[in-house]
C-alpha cells in the first residue's frame, strides 16, 4: 500500500510514501473516526488539511491529512480524516419541499462548486445522485446547520448513504466523484459463518422503544388531539394500533407538541424510534478469504442487513468498517451505539449540538441520475 498526497484546492499531485506493516483504517458513517499509517518515508513534502489517498487492491481510501509527525526510526506518522469531513460547515438553511436528494445536490454545488469564496470551490469534486427521497426539511428561521448534519437527518431515517471514489484518467488521479446512493438491503449474516470470528455484542439498552405518543400543548390552537405512532417489526410506522405487525412488548416514549409542530410528528416518532432499534453495538472481525460477505463489493457503510446471533435476529446497519495492519481481515460494526468513553462523548456532543430540524417524508421515489 501506499500514500498519495494531493493539494487540497487543486488535486496536484505533491509526494507519496509507501506504508509499512502498522496502518489503521476506520470507516464509521456515526462518528469521524481518524485513520493512521506508519510511512517508511521521511520529509514528505505535504501540508496539514492536503487530501490523502490509501491505494491498495480493495478500495482506495481518501482522506484530509490532520498530522504528520516524523519518528527517529526515519518513518512518519500520518494521521488522517475521512473525506466526507470536509462537508462538516456551518450553513444557513431554509425550509424545503421536494426531492431531497437534489436537494443535498444543490447544498453541495453551492458551497463547493460555485461558492462567491473561489478558494472554497472544488474543481476536481463531483456529485453524483443514484436515489430520489421526496419530502420536507423545516428549519426555524434563521437557523443555521451543518452540512454533515442534513446528510444525516437524510440518511439516517431514510436508507440514503454516501460514497467517495477517486477518478482516473490514464492512471492519473483527476478527480474525487461524491456519491448520494440508497442503501441496500436484503443481507443475512448469521454469527456461525466460518469466517465471522470474535464477535462481541452490547446492547445499551434492554427493549425498543416501538411506540411514540405526542400529547398537544394546552395553548395549541388548533391542534388538540393525541397522536400515537407505532413501529413494526419490518420497520415500518403505522398509527394502526391493532396492526399485526406491532411489538408483543411495547415500550412508549411520550412528548408535547405545538401547533407549528404537527407536520413533522411522524418523522419525529420515526427517527427517535429507529435511533432506539439501532442502539447496540455489534462488532466481529470478518475474515475476507470467502465468497459470500465482500465490503465494498455486496455491501457497504449504510446498508442494513439482518444478523442473526444466538437465536436473536437484530434488524441493523452497518456503521463501521476498519482495517488494522492487514487487509485480509476487516473489523465490522453494526449499530449506532459505541462502547470506547471517547467516541461515546462525541456521539453525546452530536446529541447536544442537535437543534430543531425536522425532516417529514410524504412520497418515495426511488430512480437515478448523474450530474
Amino acid at each position: 500500500m501506499k500514500l498519495i498526497f494531493l493539494d487540497r484546492k487543486t488535486l496536484h499531485y505533491k509526494d507519496y510514501a509507501p506504508v509499512g506493516k502498522e496502518y489503521e483504517i476506520n470507516l464509521d458513517m456515526v462518528i469521524i473516526q481518524r485513520s493512521v499509517f506508519k510511512a517508511n518515508k521521511t520529509n514528505i513534502q505535504t501540508s496539514i488539511g492536503d487530501i490523502v489517498i490509501a491505494s491498495n487492491e480493495l478500495f482506495s481510501y481518501i482522506g484530509i491529512l490532520e498530522s504528520i509527525e516524523q519518528k527517529d526510526d526515519h518513518s512518519t506518522i500520518i494521521k488522517a480524516l475521512d473525506f466526507r469531513e470536509i462537508f462538516n460547515l456551518d450553513i444557513p438553511v431554509v425550509s424545503f419541499t421536494g426531492d431531497l436528494i437534489d436537494y443535498l445536490y444543490q447544498v453541495i454545488h453551492t458551497h463547493f462548486k460555485v461558492n462567491a469564496d473561489a478558494m472554497q470551490n472544488l474543481d476536481y469534486l463531483t456529485i453524483q445522485k443514484d436515489a430520489s427521497v421526496y419530502g420536507t426539511l423545516s428549519f426555524e428561521a434563521d437557523k443555521i446547520e451543518s452540512i454533515s448534519k442534513l446528510f444525516e437527518l437524510v440518511s439516517k431515517t431514510y436508507g440514503i448513504s454516501f460514497q467517495t471514489e477517486v477518478q482516473y484518467v490514464r492512471g492519473r488521479i483527476t478527480g474525487i466523484l461524491f456519491k448520494i446512493v440508497h442503501v441496500n438491503e436484503g443481507l443475512v449474516m448469521k454469527s456461525n459463518f466460518s469466517s465471522i470470528l470474535n464477535i462481541e455484542t452490547n446492547d445499551s439498552s434492554s427493549q425498543v422503544i416501538n411506540k411514540i405518543i405526542f400529547y398537544p400543548r394546552s395553548d395549541n390552537e388548533i391542534y388538540k388531539d393525541i397522536k400515537t405512532y407505532y413501529l413494526l417489526t419490518s420497520g415500518s410506522i403505522t398509527e394502526d394500533a391493532n396492526h399485526v405487525e406491532r411489538y408483543h412488548s411495547v415500550m412508549a416514549k411520550s412528548f408535547i407538541y405545538a401547533d407549528k409542530d404537527v407536520d413533522t410528528l411522524e418523522t419525529k416518532a420515526r427517527s427517535e424510534m429507529m435511533t432506539s432499534k439501532l442502539d447496540h453495538y455489534i462488532s466481529f472481525n470478518l475474515d475476507l478469504n470467502n465468497k459470500v460477505f465482500k465490503p465494498f463489493m455486496n455491501f457497504h457503510l449504510g446498508d442494513y442487513i439482518s444478523f442473526i446471533h444466538k437465536h436473536k435476529t437484530y434488524d441493523t446497519v452497518v456503521t463501521g468498517i476498519l482495517f488494522k495492519d492487514t487487509l485480509k481481515v476487516a473489523k465490522i460494526t453494526l449499530g449506532e451505539y459505541r462502547v470506547k468513553l471517547t467516541e461515546k462523548i462525541q456521539l453525546l456532543s452530536k446529541a447536544k449540538m442537535t437543534g430543531s430540524s425536522s425532516v417529514t417524508i410524504t412520497n418515495t421515489n426511488l430512480d437515478g441520475g448523474e450530474f
